[in-house]
């Protein structure tokens, strides 16, 4: 966790928020929020410093905090998993923190409910299975581990789709009132999502170079009569049939990349 915070960027529309916060009167409730944000991405920075994952930025934007890693696409899937949990997990802490603080009178109500308010929020909108959400990282962890990874990438694209229609539908058909914010982290969301779609080849390509470069250590085989490498899969080792005579991964990946 040293000089982490020499790794955090701000957005330039997240600065625009706090600007306008300042002079509309709502800087208490922009600095809640950032300060939920911040205990949010201190879980998975956290978490991820234990499994030794080294943390190439973390980013805060109007729809919260996400972080880049400098590591390889065929990480554990405990770890993947834990790490995404731990912000939900520090987000409960704070939780309790604050209701100790109220119960013994340290801490006002109403600044309890405005943290609470804005915690839950957080906590809810970072379920939600859509990209790059903490929701959607174990649905994509959970979706690597059945079937292979290029189609647990679409997978969790198409999920992603889906839900945001599903709740932009839910907004325009009821009579809820949409504010300003929800546009922006509607039109972040976006953005995103576009930009999963488009990386899939990028991202399947990187894995299997990554595999050809440092194998694996896994001791779970697959047999791949089809011969296909859209057939491989995290955390497996794979023998692919070729005639009559079955091939390890490292042979069938070397005639790709070599």
């Amino acid at each position: 966790m040293k000089n982490i915070y020499r790794k955090i960027h701000f957005s330039n529309t997240f600065l625009l928020i706090i600007f306008l916060a300042l002079i509309s009167g709502l800087f208490k409730d922009v600095l809640a929020l950032f300060f939920i944000i911040m205990i949010h991405e201190a879980g998975h920075a956290f978490v991820s410093t234990l499994f030794g994952w080294d943390i190439k930025r973390i980013d805060i934007t109007i729809a919260g905090g996400f972080i880049t890693y400098d590591e390889e696409i065929d990480k554990p899937f405990n770890e993947e998993v834990l790490i995404a949990l731990s912000g939900f997990l520090f987000q409960a802490i704070l939780f309790l923190t604050c209701l100790f603080l109220k119960e013994f009178r340290v801490m006002d109500n109403k600044l309890f409910f405005m943290l609470n308010k804005y915690n839950l929020s957080i906590f809810l909108f970072n379920l939600l299975p859509i990209v790059p959400l903490d929701g959607s990282k174990i649905l994509h962890t959970f979706f690597c581990m059945f079937f292979s990874y290029k189609k647990s990438l679409k997978l969790i694209n198409y999920t992603s789709v889906i839900t945001l229609l599903i709740i932009i539908c839910y907004f325009l058909f009821s009579k809820e009132k949409i504010e300003y914010g929800y546009i922006f982290v509607l039109l972040f969301v976006i953005k995103k999502i576009i930009r999963q779609i488009k990386d899939v080849p990028y991202l399947f390509n990187r894995f299997l170079f990554e595999r050809f470069l440092y194998g694996t250590n896994v001791r779970k085989y697959v047999y791949v009569k089809n011969g296909r490498l859209d057939s491989f899969k995290r955390r497996k080792k794979h023998y692919f049939l070729i005639g009559k005579h079955y091939y390890d991964e490292r042979f069938v990946l070397s005639k790709r990349f070599d």
